[in-house]
């Protein structure tokens, strides 16, 4: 019995190991992806920055796109359920709170936003893993459907849901290193205009709303 005790000891100690390494791993690739596009990245550099050597990665991954897409599924799924589970259904203001999530998580998570940023720009098509990133990108949109419903919207949600992403998107490529500016001033700069992208698509789709027959 304490043999076996022991063995099963020995067992989970490996594996919290291989959990820890793995994530040491992730969190490595995360910080370089964030910099570099996906083509400029090595698993060298992976596996510097991560303090390992490279040959330890493929313990875990087969290859660098395998990687890349396990990251990339893993942050916009944990986003996405988020997302999902913060917008009260009876809110007052769902898109109010779309955009305040959307700001808050990607000016905290800078690296998770560099890396859709890089995909979104420079995204490789021939990519294996490319319908798994593609299928993160519409669960996206089906949330900012959602909200979009919930706030009494019928017409034209997924367009809206397109127009709400670029603009948020748009926030964070042009403000998040706004030169001359302090890091409080670049956020309260952002809020500001993320409230005036919540106000105008809360007017549009109250227009919308209040068309007969639509």
């Amino acid at each position: 019995m304490a043999d076996m005790a022991k063995k099963d000891t020995l067992t989970r100690l490996r594996e919290k190991e291989r959990q820890l390494r793995q994530s040491l791993i992730i969190e490595a690739a995360r910080k370089v992806f964030g910099e570099k596009t996906f083509d400029r990245v090595s698993m060298a550099e992976i596996a510097e920055t991560a303090g390992i050597a490279k040959s330890s990665i493929y313990t875990y991954f087969r290859n660098q796109e395998e990687l890349y897409a396990r990251i990339a599924f893993q942050d916009a799924t944990a986003f996405i359920s988020n997302l999902e589970a913060g917008i009260s259904e009876n809110s007052a203001n769902p898109v109010k709170q779309a955009v305040e999530y959307f700001l808050d998580y990607y000016i905290a998570n800078e690296s998770q936003w560099k890396m859709i940023t890089h995909f979104a720009l420079h995204g490789n098509k021939n990519m294996e893993s490319i319908e798994q990133l593609n299928e993160v990108g519409r669960a996206l949109m089906n949330v900012f459907e959602k909200i979009f419903i919930a706030s009494g919207c019928t017409e034209n949600t997924r367009l809206l849901s397109h127009t709400l992403f670029a603009c948020l998107s748009g926030v964070l490529i042009s403000f998040r290193n706004y030169p001359g500016r302090s890091e409080d001033e670049r956020i309260a700069h952002m809020k500001k205009i993320g409230a005036m992208i919540e106000s105008m698509i809360n007017a549009l789709t109250g227009q919308a709303n209040s068309v007969p027959g639509t």
